[in-house]
């Protein structure tokens, strides 16, 4: 999973990036990223929650997932 996120600074859209290997001259740029783990996560926004602040330090506020079903036990009747 990738998470864009977003915000506007001095009327400018910014987007957060983390570094690849910080310390490495062959370090990339990236969008926060991981895996979703259903046994760890219920929903696929419980783990972009969770990585991301491992990864940036932020706790997201608003977050919106889009055209995408990953809810565990959501075929359940």
């Amino acid at each position: 999973l990738n998470a864009a996120i977003v915000a506007v600074l001095d009327n400018e859209p910014v987007v957060l990036i983390v570094r690849s290997e910080p310390d490495s001259a062959g370090a990339t740029d990236l969008l926060p990223f991981g895996p979703f783990n259903p046994r760890q996560h219920r929903t696929l926004e419980a783990g972009l929650r969770a990585w991301v602040r491992e990864q940036t330090g932020l706790d997201l506020g608003y977050a919106e997932q889009l055209y995408t079903f990953g809810d565990r036990g959501r075929h359940a009747d």
